[in-house]
């Protein structure tokens, strides 16, 4: 057995990707593999007993909890941090990091400031692991590490969210199209409302929602829409449940993305996808979407058209994405991330 000290400096403010993908590898180490791993909750705190309780909470167990500061008194034998990158540089302890994907590095709206973390990793880690392929090849060309160093680990997807009550009426929206995600540039949502707008003006309506926290930018977007639009903000497991299991189609027109989780989510509940090809996208997809490439307005409302217009092929996609949500459960990923913290502590 290996003793993990979890890196959980940003576990409480993060309902993300990320902090999805943290949880879930902790329920399955916890559940699964609990003659194999103990871990350790480590915080940026000083004083942990103020705090361990929410930490605890958002882990989902009755973890033991230290500070960073302590981290060398704790007998561990290797640090995780999920949250691409170590937080903090003064460990000696064995270490692996997962950075999910290389965008600071490849992106516009991201400075030097935001790559600290990936440094840092590539100086300090003895293992580095990564969403994907596409993944593990551009953090070789940015990093100028030897491939042999990151081990790509594709994320998984857990059981469905039971059915439950919600305080909005879903069925209302109609046969919508659902975008679910945080609204930054590379999320592609100006392209999905071009789309839609395009199809409305071809007297084709198709209502959107879009669920997910919003920028000035896409608030400014959502605002000048000209097609049928619901913006929700953030909503919880429950409501966003019931969105992938109403909708007519999800929408996936991300420029970037190391894997893309909600196409995974949304296949698991029977949701037909239509997702961009670009980046990392269809390694979580495989054969179960319809994809178009990123930015392609045009032939995003053709998709749209033919998704939401031949139920044959719509049911066709529903049973080819349970398929592939069958073929990538967490415990996949949970076990084969153990592996490399064991052969780091070794």
């Amino acid at each position: 057995m290996i003793a993990v000290g979890v890196d959980a400096w940003n576990l409480t403010g993060d309902h993300r990707g990320i902090g999805r993908y943290v949880r879930a590898l902790l329920a399955e180490w916890r559940s699964a593999f609990a003659d194999r791993i103990e871990v350790t909750l480590v915080v940026p705190e000083w004083h942990t007993w103020t705090v361990a309780r929410r930490y605890r909470t958002e882990a989902g167990g009755d973890y033991p909890v230290c500070s960073r500061h302590l981290h060398g008194r704790c007998d561990l034998d290797v640090l995780w941090f999920p949250f691409n990158g170590p937080s903090w540089d003064r460990f000696t302890l064995a270490s692996v990091a997962t950075l999910h994907d290389a965008s600071t590095f490849v992106r516009p709206e991201y400075v030097e400031a935001d790559r600290a973390t990936f440094r840092r990793a590539a100086r300090r880690c003895d293992a580095i692991v990564t969403d994907s392929e596409f993944s593990k090849a551009e953090l070789v060309r940015e990093l100028h590490v030897a491939p042999s160093r990151i081990a790509a680990i594709p994320l998984g997807i857990g059981a469905p969210f039971p059915v439950r009550p919600v305080e909005l009426d879903v069925a209302a929206f109609g046969r919508f199209a659902l975008f679910v995600g945080e609204n930054d540039p590379r999320k592609g949502l100006d392209t999905l409302i071009e789309a839609l707008t395009r199809l409305q003006g071809a007297g084709i309506s198709i209502p959107l929602v879009v669920a997910g926290t919003s920028t000035t930018r896409s608030r400014a977007l959502i605002e000048r829409a000209r097609c049928r639009l619901h913006a929700l903000g953030h909503v919880d497991d429950a409501m966003l449940a019931a969105l992938y299991r109403a909708c007519a189609v999800f929408v996936y027109p991300s420029r970037y993305e190391g894997f893309g989780l909600p196409v995974l989510e949304a296949m698991s509940y029977g949701a037909p996808v239509i997702a961009s090809s670009a980046a990392g996208i269809p390694e979580s997809g495989g054969d179960a979407p319809v994809y178009v490439a990123a930015g392609d307005a045009p032939a995003l409302a053709q998709a749209l058209r033919r998704v939401t217009g031949d139920e044959a092929l719509a049911a066709a996609m529903r049973e080819r994405g349970y398929a592939r949500a069958r073929e990538m459960p967490w415990r996949k990923t949970a076990e084969r991330t153990l592996a490399v913290l064991e052969a780091a502590a070794q």
